[in-house]
């Protein structure tokens, strides 16, 4: 034998192990040692040769080029009639026909492989591969059962052959398959024996069997666990620099995150694994992905870029397998996509088409998905409600959690009041069992507000059937149990440091970098690789601030009587909810029974919203100081006629209830109440505005003030200040002001990380510098420092137990995130660090104003008010030094978890 040849031979079988391996850099010095031998022996069967160890290496990398080296090799050994090498060959030139969507010729090119091997009883070894790769074609024309089968007979082959690699890939493409056809335990079973049978040098096993297991579960609802299993992934995928995987994680994550009420960074998920997909080549993963995107897309009601991916899909069906076909008439004709009663007529014809399609697919989550669309496209009430049963009754029976919660949600909208409650008292009940499972705060706050409207439904189902403990309690769950969590202590063995830990501050200085490049990018070019390096730096933040979870055991939910003795005696405790498109609130009492009182549209408090803005919005945007006045001035009369009619709307229809000896109004806003200036609403009748009526007091759900809470911290006071860009020139005159109420504080100008250290927490944190609210990826909302950005996720790290107050002297603070409510704000986070209270603003707030404002505040503070007494003396200082408009004093507002 040539012994270039025979050299070449035995590096394709080491290319062969290192493919397992996952060593790029060891990958791309054999094919460099592959060409260097083919050029010395320049002759046509080491050329050959060097194209097989070229494609090999590419196999699971770049498809489309791998495909051009197995063809130069294919070429010469067909030519020679060379039966083995032909054999081998076309096994692996089958699964990259099946990768890019070629699935017929796929099947041509294994029967020609199976007749080479037959006639090469030294080359049989290579039949475990074989039925592997029929394996996957098979799955990819969505064909399970008949994948199920060949992946059996590959498990069996491999065991014959000793080849435990093998095996555990055959046993992975059985997980698979068995996922698809609803079987959750065979599955199971299988990545189990994958894990206990694959090498241990197979990175790509052991990373599939990881993806798997994700997959799995995420149908069962354990989503925390998935979601590590995920991160495990994408690092070993990382460190081989196998892109391609990398995209077939990101596709799982998006699913992952849809599940988790994370449907923004879900949809991010799945363009970028599309992107990733179709640049490969790989139809039937491209159109995965957009049909993900798309329907992530219709979830946010975004129609115009869910219509925008299903025409990037389209091209890619007629090569996709029966079931992507399927999901894709689905959702071209989603009920969203669809408003006339003719064309919801058409949709439905098309959706029932999809469906059968899928059931005769076997595909169980898919086809359950598609059933509960025929539903809410069907007309005759009583039909559309016997399929929701159906399907509801079939989730159930294989543990589909998600799949079952929003089947009874949308089956509770079709029957009376008191069936409903039943319904959604399920469905609440599959939700709390989801969030428990939860240990990060971003996701149980995102899951939350994510599946607000069940919580919603359910309380206004409770209350038209009288049922006013049950509504009380389910809103005690929706509101108050993240917080019977988040204020949990952590033990300071437990935290984990991660405003000191090195790959955090490292991937953190990447993201600002990226951040500031973005600022200042000249070219189109240029502004698109700092927004994609941007965007992968956050993603990377997100995903290690989850990493490092605190486990925490949660308070029991208080009683209602236990939360009334929690109220002082002259108080009255407004717990608000927005319920779908409808405002309304509990009145809880120290010693009367609760009531219940519906106050009006949400569409009205909106409205008002949205004019007390554009007030804001054109004093923001004045030239300098004098004309802001004039224009303050010029806006006072209208200002106020907006409070009257907040409070006409919010605060009006509850007095009458309101007994006349409270002197405190304990209020738990819900969503876009947190927006509302409380202070500033006044009764038109009275010549005072509610904060000189009553302390207010704001809480995030009157469950807070029953729950223990650690004691109040006496460390030094620490004062924290940066002026940034642009310039906050009042900042040391802030800090200066609150030093001579708190002669032992700590003062820091400029502020950096470092000086957020303490032996024991400050009594008091006071932070005056810029803020900025992330309202998509509220983990990284930011306040700003000296040497870089305090993240959300850095605050919720912060060994804050017991400090009595912390004020967020900066613009924005108080803002809510567009998911996961205020414990994702920066004011809400500071409380789940385990402060009692905090400060924080409703808008971008003037230097100097806010500088006499904090400085009266501190005066009031240091001598014994509380807080509301305290704010309400400052502001009244404001108003009588000249700053009569809201926008100067009604901006910060308190948000409790402990009364002084």
């Amino acid at each position: 034998m040539n012994i270039f040849h025979a050299h070449l031979r035995q590096l394709r079988d080491t290319i062969l192990d290192l493919n397992d391996q996952g060593d790029a850099a060891a990958l791309t010095a054999a094919v460099d040692q592959a060409w260097a031998l083919a050029h010395q022996a320049a002759d046509a069967e080491s050329n050959a040769l060097a194209h097989w160890c070229h494609g090999l290496a590419l196999l699971y990398r770049e498809p489309l080029a791998a495909m051009e080296h197995y063809v130069a090799a294919l070429a010469f050994f067909t030519a020679q009639a060379r039966l083995p090498e032909e054999g081998r060959l076309r096994i692996g030139y089958a699964g990259l026909l099946g990768q890019l969507g070629r699935l017929s010729e796929a099947r041509t090119a294994l029967e020609r492989a199976a007749h080479c091997l037959a006639t090469a009883p030294d080359e049989q070894r290579f039949l475990p591969a074989l039925a592997i790769n029929r394996a996957d074609v098979e799955g990819r024309l969505g064909n399970y059962d008949a994948m199920l089968a060949a992946a059996c007979e590959a498990e069996a082959l491999a065991v014959q052959y000793q080849q435990p690699a093998a095996q555990a890939q055959a046993l992975i493409n059985q997980a698979f398959a068995a996922l698809f056809l609803g079987q959750f335990a065979p599955a199971e079973q299988a990545l189990q024996q994958a894990l206990a049978v694959a090498d241990a040098p197979d990175l790509r096993g052991w990373v599939a069997v990881n993806l798997n297991q994700a997959r799995l579960a995420t149908y069962r609802g354990q989503l925390f666990a998935a979601l590590r299993l995920l991160a495990r992934a994408r690092q070993d995928f990382a460190a081989a620099g196998i892109e391609q995987d990398q995209a077939t994680v990101a596709l799982e994550e998006a699913g992952l995150y849809a599940r988790l009420q994370l449907p923004y960074e879900a949809r991010r998920a799945a363009l970028n694994a599309a992107a990733a997909f179709a640049q490969a080549g790989l139809i039937q993963e491209a159109l995965e992905a957009l049909l993900t995107a798309a329907r992530l897309a219709l979830t946010l009601d975004q129609l115009a870029p869910a219509r925008q991916a299903l025409a990037q899909a389209a091209p890619y069906a007629p090569q996709a397998p029966p079931v992507l076909q399927a999901l894709l008439l689905a959702y071209q004709a989603h009920p969203r996509l669809h408003a006339t009663r003719a064309a919801r007529h058409s949709a439905l014809v098309q959706m029932q088409q999809a469906h059968a399609q899928l059931v005769a697919a076997g595909v169980l989550a898919e086809q359950l998905e598609v059933h509960l669309l025929v539903a809410e496209l069907t007309p005759q009430a009583r039909l559309a409600t016997q399929q929701l049963q159906q399907v509801a009754e079939l989730a159930r029976s294989h543990a589909l959690s998600d799949v079952e919660q929003r089947t009874l949600v949308a089956l509770a909208r079709r029957v009376p009041a008191t069936k409903a409650c039943v319904l959604l008292h399920r469905a609440a009940e599959l939700a709390t069992a989801t969030r428990r499972m939860m240990p990060v705060e971003e996701l149980k706050a995102s899951y939350l507000s994510g599946i607000a409207p069940l919580y919603a439904d359910l309380i206004s189902a409770y209350a038209q059937t009288g049922q006013l403990a049950a509504a009380l309690q389910t809103l005690f769950e929706a509101k108050g149990s993240i917080w019977a969590e988040l204020v949990a202590p952590t033990l300071e063995a437990e935290r984990t440091p991660l405003l000191h830990d090195a790959h955090w501050l490292r991937t953190k200085a990447e993201w600002d970098y990226w951040q500031e490049q973005l600022q200042v990018a000249a070219t189109p070019d240029q502004r698109t690789q700092a927004q994609q390096r941007l965007h992968a730096s956050a993603g990377e933040l997100q995903s290690l601030a989850r990493q490092h979870m605190r486990q925490r055991p949660p308070h029991p939910l208080p009683a209602f009587a236990t939360i009334q003795q929690a109220l002082p005696a002259t108080s009255c405790a407004i717990e608000y909810l927005v319920a779908g498109a409808q405002i309304m609130a509990f009145l809880i009492s120290p010693t009367d029974p609760p009531r219940h009182v519906a106050l009006g549209p949400l569409a009205h408090l909106t409205a008002l919203l949205n004019k007390l803005a554009l007030q804001r919005s054109a004093l923001e945007h004045c030239a300098h100081v004098e004309q802001q006045q004039r224009v303050a001035e010029g806006q006072l009369s209208s200002s106020e006629r907006l409070g009257h009619a907040l409070h006409q709307l919010l605060i009006a229809p509850l007095l009458p209830f309101v007994a006349s000896t409270v002197t405190a109004l304990i209020i738990a806003p819900d969503g876009p109440l947190y927006s509302v200036p409380w202070a500033a609403l006044r009764d038109s009748s009275q010549p005072s505005y509610v904060d000189q009526q009553y302390d207010l007091i704001l809480v995030p759900s009157v469950v807070v003030l029953a729950l223990p809470l650690p004691a109040a911290a006496h460390g030094p006071a620490l004062l924290l200040g940066w002026e940034g860009q642009p310039p906050l020139p009042h900042v040391a005159a802030e800090l200066s002001a609150i030093e001579t109420c708190y002669p032992t504080a700590r003062c820091c100008n400029p502020a950096q990380r470092d000086d957020l250290r303490w032996e024991s927490p400050p009594e008091i944190l006071h932070l005056a510098v810029h803020g900025q609210i992330n309202p998509q990826a509220p983990l990284l909302s930011q306040l700003a420092l000296a040497d870089g950005p305090l993240l959300l996720a850095d605050v919720l790290n912060l060994p804050l137990n017991g400090t009595r107050l912390v004020t967020l002297s900066a613009c924005d603070t108080a803002k809510l995130p567009e998911r996961g409510g205020v414990a994702l704000a920066l004011a809400g986070a500071f409380l789940s660090a385990g402060a009692h209270a905090t400060l924080a603003s409703l808008w971008p707030v003037p230097d100097v104003a806010t500088s006499d404002l904090m400085a009266h505040f501190y005066h009031a503070f240091s001598a014994g008010h509380t807080i509301p007494q305290a704010l309400r003396a400052a502001r009244a200082a404001l108003r009588a030094s000249g700053h009569l408009h809201p926008y100067y004093w009604a901006a910060f507002q308190p948000l409790l978890c402990r009364l002084d």
